[in-house]
């Protein structure tokens, strides 16, 4: 039990370290070897608009063989062996907390099953955990992931939270 307050102290210190504006993607990283691995970052939101949390997976941009493993590693959409498309998601799920700082307020606290993929960019593939209506202020982000991610372990993975669109 003595060790919880020194696990606490040292992921807000982690959590300070990854301190951002929303308008630009800053992201922190995520584990995708350990079952409860946490990754935390805290913004400032200077506009009143909709914010994307995201899980971005991460591959070398230009090597499509790591493109498609990690692709289908996440759950992306594929065909089935009856020729129907499925897409399974990720093969764990992660729980997702966003709180208000300035008001000492939870906005969220939710489980996520299975993340599914939402958009992608060169080198990254991202699932949006959440969209959320954010004033001005400071936020600080909580994402933990739970479950094996054996067939992707291999590759970065982290938490960003950018403008929606």
């Amino acid at each position: 039990m003595r060790d919880i307050p020194l696990a606490l102290c040292a992921l807000n210190l982690a959590l300070a370290a990854h301190s951002t504006e929303a308008h630009a993607a800053d992201v922190a990283p995520l584990s995708l070897k350990t079952s409860g691995a946490v990754a935390g970052i805290t913004v400032r939101i200077v506009d009143k608009d909709s914010y994307s949390v995201r899980l971005d997976y991460f591959y070398p941009p230009n090597d499509l063989t790591a493109r498609q493993r990690l692709w289908e590693g996440a759950g992306g959409l594929r065909p089935d062996a009856t020729g129907h498309t499925r897409e399974p998601g990720a093969p764990f799920n992660v729980f997702l907390r966003i709180y208000d700082i300035d008001d000492a307020v939870v906005i969220q606290d939710r489980r996520i099953n299975h993340p599914m993929l939402s958009s992608w960019g060169s080198g990254v593939l991202h699932a949006e955990l959440s969209e959320v209506r954010l004033d001005p202020g400071r936020y600080q982000i909580m994402v933990e992931r739970r479950g094996s991610a054996a067939g992707i372990s291999d590759y970065r993975a982290g938490v960003s939270v950018v403008r929606a669109y």
